[in-house]
């Protein structure tokens, strides 16, 4: 079969389409013809080597995180999941997606109801993390209005649908105005471009002073402590990534000089739930119960083969995906 490998980490450049055996499931793994393979951030973890859970060894190293399919092939202690299902699998390993073929541990995988297809969900991640953002990491708060900067990508165009469909008011920013357009034409009703507009002015005009109730930061990094200054009172930041690495600060420092307005930071990873697969599968469904009746309908910037997936990466790296880059076999 046909697959993206590396056999060093680094750049997209490492990535090389060849000719790899196919797998055979053992145990609890299942075998999926894969239709759709997403790429994400996880993927530039994995291929760059910088991603904590990684299992799988150089070289030839199969990247990719995500991939929608059928299954083809059961292992002998597979309960739930039979040949011929449409799935959609995220690989707790963190690699083999970007292949014609996958294994997966049916405990990653997640079966698609049969009134969708696989090309209909080609994020199940962005759909998750989004839905486990907003529903489990989320609580806590008046819960009526949100900010997420940088909102451009899979999460981030996912997360405002599902906000709105929930009756929030959403402020989201971006780093061009063809991002901004994509935001705006989603609902979202303050969208500006964080890097000539001053985000406390923005989201304070919006709120009347008030400020957002909910801040999702992927950012982190030096400008963690300003978000402080246009969160609500018992307001929550809710960190989901580190794009610009420690914020270097004391953060219970910083939350107890906010301790009038009862504000909190909190840190999330989709890791959180690889121990508890029932609700994780929960959530999922309702992820699909969302699509189905189109509440949400997942943003395609582009649909690349698997033997672009070098070309994939470049874009990933240049950050110019809006919503989310698939690949297909």
């Amino acid at each position: 079969m046909k697959a993206a490998v590396i056999n060093a980490f680094g750049g997209p450049e490492q990535l090389i389409y060849t000719d790899v055996p196919k797998p055979v499931p053992q145990g609890d793994e299942i075998l999926v013809r894969n239709v759709i393979i997403g790429v994400g951030k996880p993927d530039y973890l994995v291929r760059s080597g910088n991603d904590p859970y990684l299992e799988d060894k150089l070289p030839g190293l199969i990247v990719g995180n995500e991939s929608a399919g059928i299954v083809e092939a059961i292992g002998p202690e597979v309960k739930n999941i039979r040949v011929g299902d449409q799935v959609a699998v995220l690989n707790g390993t963190g690699c083999g997606s970007h292949a014609e073929y996958s294994c997966a541990r049916e405990g990653f995988a997640i079966v698609i109801p049969k009134t969708l297809s696989p090309e209909q969900v080609p994020g199940i991640l962005n759909l998750q993390v989004a839905y486990a953002l907003l529903h489990d990491v989320g609580k806590g708060t008046n819960g009526e209005s949100l900010y997420i900067e940088g909102a451009a990508g899979g999460i981030g165009t996912t997360l405002i649908q599902m906000a709105l469909a929930n009756g929030m008011k959403v402020a989201a920013s971006a780093s061009s105005e063809e991002k901004c357009a994509v935001l705006r034409s989603l609902g979202a009703q303050c969208v500006f471009n964080y890097r000539d507009t001053d985000p406390k002015e923005a989201i304070l005009d919006f709120t009347n002073g008030q400020g957002v109730d909910l801040i999702y930061d992927q950012i982190a990094g030096p400008g963690l402590k300003k978000r402080f200054d246009y969160l609500a009172d018992f307001g929550q930041i809710v960190l989901y990534n580190w794009l610009e690495g420690d914020p270097q600060l004391d953060q219970l420092d910083t939350i107890i000089r906010r301790a009038p307005h009862a504000n909190a930071i909190r840190s999330f990873s989709f890791h959180a739930f690889d121990n508890i697969t029932p609700r994780r599968l929960a959530n999922a469904a309702k992820c699909f119960e969302m699509i189905a009746d189109g509440r949400v309908k997942p943003v395609v910037y582009k649909t690349l083969p698997l033997s672009e997936a070098r070309q994939a990466h470049e874009l990933l790296d240049a950050k110019k995906i809006i919503g989310k880059l698939v690949m297909t076999p």
